[in-house]
């Protein structure tokens, strides 16, 4: 037997579990719908590499590729993997390690083994959202996609995304800007060069967060590796927010794997007039919620999350306990002494409320919410209100007032008219 492949038995005393998963990654290939079998009849990636060939091929129905896989997989190959990630500072997490998410280990085909680059991987017990959008985004998509991810990130939610152009940037940029933590997912290794173009925002990634991949290292993109890649997205969340996307949009087969997997699809209602909306509006037909708010999200998971979701009053000092009726937030000293709240009847709790943080808003929308607040005393007022007030142009307007509404920080009244969330 050819001493250069890796189950040459003389050569293959691994020292590191590391090496194992990761053979049994090149092994499974893409159908990681095998690792279920595996870890059910053989506990780890070792068990079954020493077990009889014929019985783990009939066992875990493995294809004839795979099968071959198992005598052709190169020692070398392996090494280079392991090595490439010591140089670079990844991080390899199998199926069986601690870092490894519980979320993403609940999906149908979890990846075998993650290449981890950044902070640790930090998804479970926290709020996590994808927020997606095409690489062809609209300005306005981008606008929605920085507000929402940079008002979650403050809240405490991670914010997921894939590390391309377009709508991942926005998001990853909305989430970093804000302070918060966000992960990329990405469709080749993390350090393949993919995308010279986003390397800046790569790298200021694994300064806030991580990039994650099934792939090793250096391993360049393939047309098959993004379809992939998505399952991860949507698997690491609780839900995955479609900003917009064309009938053919890749965004599509993110919200699809998320359906599959039993998370929500948040999706941004848009005009139906418009193409890159067919696809994104299609969704909401077929069952997805329309998101109208931040707020939205945020009450959707804040007694879930109550213990790492914090929503910001408009007075900073105060939180909401996230629907709790009797816990105190231990980070708040407002509680009165028991003899003044004897015989009192308790006051009802504030609504959860956006933060009013404008720094993640686009230019043009936090001038709108500034002018509105300091020149109109009620916060109510008309599109052409605003035109006069900020010398914008209608359509501007509209814009900047969107953007505010899926901020959490207007609302439409009647006639017209909208009134500032303070």
């Amino acid at each position: 037997r050819n001493n250069n492949v890796a189950n040459d038995k003389g050569w293959w005393q691994m020292n590191m579990s590391a090496e194992y998963w990761i053979w049994l990654s090149l092994v499974l290939g893409t159908s990681c719908d095998k690792i279920g079998s595996v870890l059910e009849l053989y506990g780890d990636a070792k068990s079954f590499y020493e077990a009889d060939d014929k019985t783990k091929i009939e066992a875990c129905s493995l294809s004839p590729a795979q099968a071959k896989r198992l005598h052709t997989i190169p020692r070398r190959q392996i090494h280079n993997i392991i090595n490439d990630c010591e140089r670079s500072g990844v991080r390899i997490v199998s199926i069986r390690d601690d870092e490894y998410p519980d979320k993403l280990f609940s999906i149908p085909d979890p990846p075998v083994v993650l290449y981890i680059k950044g902070k640790p991987l930090s998804v479970d017990g926290r709020l996590s959202i994808a927020v997606v959008g095409p690489r062809k985004i609209s300005s306005y998509g981008a606008d929605v996609a920085h507000v929402i991810s940079g008002t979650l990130a403050s809240c405490g939610a991670v914010i997921v995304s894939g590390g391309a152009i377009g709508g991942d940037s926005a998001a990853h940029n909305g989430a970093m800007e804000s302070g918060g933590y966000t992960v990329g997912v990405l469709g080749a290794g993390v350090n393949s060069g993919y995308l010279k173009q986003n390397e800046e925002l790569r790298e200021r990634i694994v300064q806030n967060g991580c990039l994650v991949s099934e792939y090793p290292p250096s391993q360049p993109a393939t047309r098959g590796s993004f379809p992939r890649r998505n399952r991860i997205m949507s698997g690491l969340c609780d839900g995955v927010v479609v900003v917009e996307g064309g009938i053919k949009s890749g965004t599509l087969i993110t919200a699809r794997h998320a359906a599959e997997q039993g998370r929500d699809v948040f999706v941004i209602p848009g005009s139906p007039s418009v193409p890159q909306y067919e696809g994104s509006n299609r969704l909401i037909v077929d069952g997805a919620i329309p998101l109208l708010s931040v707020c939205d999200i945020i009450n959707e998971y804040a007694y879930t999350y109550k213990d790492t979701l914090h929503v910001l009053e408009s007075d900073p000092g105060l939180q909401s306990d996230h629907g709790s009726n009797n816990e105190v937030n231990p980070d708040n000293n407002t509680k009165k002494p028991k003899a003044e709240t004897e015989g009192v009847e308790p006051e009802p709790k504030a609504a959860l409320k956006p933060p009013t943080d404008l720094s993640i808003l686009s230019y043009r929308a936090a001038e709108l919410y500034k002018t509105v607040a300091d020149r109109l005393p009620d916060g109510e007022f008309s599109a052409d209100d605003a035109a006069e007030l900020t010398g914008s142009d209608i359509s501007e307007i509209f814009s900047a007032v969107t953007e505010l509404e899926i901020a959490g920080l207007a609302k439409a009244g009647f006639g017209g008219r909208y009134k500032i969330v303070k």
